[in-house]
């Protein structure tokens, strides 16, 4: 009997309280009820119980309507972020188009200094290598460029026109060692080339030893040359050597113009140009 029961006391309690439910309403329906004493403990033991159900669906109420607030601060961050690169792209774009109107405007002041006619070019490649220093130009012989043209910015000289096709044009840039600017020191007025090499950087060469060059000395076009304007800046002096023997001193430069910086550039027309 026992294991009976142990086997089946699910079943029989709820066989049991549906026993005592049935009675208690037909004996409520009958007036027979004159007080509820189960009812009282059921109440009793139900009531904790109904006051968590009701708290923990405060709750669960509370979790949603933060779980939708969430939402919405999520989709607001990613609009707002949204929004903050669409702006640092424009921000980025104004300052692009500020820099570039600032070097345009200082093209034109300085193209207005220039003693020959000038065009305005952009620089749409750049070629450095042990052997050679180039830019490209977006101008060539259809614009009236030609070789042999000077190449300068207001920072200073930056080469020769070496080549032209009828819409692009390749400088060769001074710091190639086939390249050559006839300069003058500009407190000594000693003279010399400037050019690049394969071992020392820039160089000005054939400067003679009783030439008066200090470090920090400026370099400027001679005018010369038959290419480059005079008064140019090319760069300056960075050190000075004197050999034992010989009929010239070494003298390195610090050229003006950084090759890979540019961007936009003036080629110099010659005088007798009609274009």
């Amino acid at each position: 009997m026992l294991a009976f029961v142990r086997r089946n006391q699910v079943l029989l309690t709820s066989f049991l309280s549906v026993l005592v439910s049935l009675y208690i309403l037909s004996a409520a329906a009958r007036g027979q009820l004159k007080a509820d004493p189960l009812g009282s403990l059921l109440w009793t033991v139900m009531r904790p119980l109904q006051a968590g159900a009701h708290l923990l669906g405060i709750q669960i109420k509370d979790i949603h309507q933060s779980y939708l607030r969430l939402r919405g601060v999520a989709a607001e961050n990613a609009r707002l972020k949204s929004k903050i690169i669409a702006l640092e792209t424009e921000r980025n774009l104004l300052l692009e188009a500020e820099a570039t109107n600032r070097r345009l405007r200082e093209l034109l002041q300085f193209r207005s200094d220039l003693p020959s006619r000038s065009l305005t070019a952009a620089v749409i490649g750049n070629s450095a290598s042990s052997w050679f220093h180039s830019l490209l130009l977006n101008k060539g012989s259809r614009d009236g460029l030609a070789k042999g043209m000077a190449v300068v910015s207001p920072a200073g000289v930056v080469g020769q026109i070496v080549d032209v096709t009828s819409n692009t044009s390749k400088v060769l840039l001074v710091n190639d060692s086939h390249s050559g600017v006839d300069v003058i020191v500009q407190r000594s007025r000693a003279r010399g080339i400037v050019s690049g090499s394969f071992d020392n950087g820039p160089v000005m060469k054939y400067v003679k030893r009783s030439d008066d060059v200090q470090e920090g000395d400026r370099l400027l076009t001679s005018g010369l040359d038959g290419i480059f304007p005079k008064g140019l800046l090319v760069g300056t002096v960075s050190n000075v050597r004197k050999k034992s023997v010989g009929l010239f001193q070494f003298v390195g430069v610090n050229l003006a113009i950084d090759s890979s910086r540019i961007e936009e550039v003036l080629v110099v027309f010659s005088p007798g140009s009609t274009r």
